[in-house]
């Protein structure tokens, strides 16, 4: 019997090994990629117009600068932002990882300590994920680490990522499509590469005009009692 304990935890910690070293592999590849991307940019963002020769006014740019007004043109009116919706907990399950960019949480899969941008909330296996809010699909990926992951943009430009998904293909979820607050957009899975020797469990991500926040700053006191408790290490 403590033999095959024994075989079992060795098992484990060679998985959890293999992971890290396949983890390190997919990072440099990703920093790879985005030095590329960026000497592209710099390339692209040279590439700009010239004024004209012998007039006052200077030359209209492209991408985000912006062109002088006419004259005597007034400024058009700029409309409120909408203000960001009122949050439901997308299921009922426990929080066992916090969100928290400043001190560093235990990550099992990867045995170390690190910063985390989401909130880790276990649930059995195949249980239903909601909609936080009404929106629309940005997107839906096979993220090369963090798994299957549907992303959605509210109202006042606030954006709810649900990972950690089984894949799967929803009718009528596709990118562009309107959702509903509370419809189903997926469902708990184990495809987080680097979070995968935790339990059965979705992992939320959610940013504010681009900007990681804490999601559940942002779910009413009373939604998280109704379906989400947490590990007393979290609570506070």
């Amino acid at each position: 019997m403590e033999n095959k304990k024994q075989t079992n935890e060795a098992q484990r910690e060679e998985r959890a090994k293999a992971n890290r070293i396949l983890y390190l592999v997919i990072a440099l590849i990703l920093c790879l990629g985005a030095a590329i991307a960026g000497i592209a940019a710099s390339v692209t963002s040279g590439r700009r117009a010239k004024p004209v020769a012998g007039t006052d006014a200077p030359a209209v740019t492209t991408g985000s600068e912006t062109a002088p007004a006419t004259e005597g043109r007034k400024d058009a009116a700029v409309e409120p932002e909408d203000a960001i919706p009122t949050l439901s907990a997308p299921l009922s399950g426990r929080v066992y990882r916090a969100h928290d960019l400043t001190v560093p949480v235990y990550s099992v899969t990867l045995d170390e300590y690190r910063v985390h941008n989401g909130v880790d909330i276990l649930s059995e296996a195949g249980n239903d994920v909601k909609a936080m809010a009404s929106g629309i699909v940005t997107e839906i990926t096979d993220h090369p680490l963090l798994g299957h992951s549907v992303s959605v943009l509210h109202a006042g430009n606030l954006t709810s990522v649900y990972r950690n998904l089984v894949p799967e293909e929803i009718d009528g979820l596709t990118v562009g499509a309107p959702v509903a607050a509370g419809q189903v957009i997926g469902h708990v899975g184990d495809t987080a590469l680097v979070e995968c020797c935790d339990e059965p469990h979705l992992h939320l991500e959610m940013t504010l005009s681009g900007v990681s926040v804490d999601p559940l700053d942002y779910v009413p006191e009373e939604s998280i009692a109704a379906s989400l408790t947490s590990d007393a290490a979290f609570e506070g």
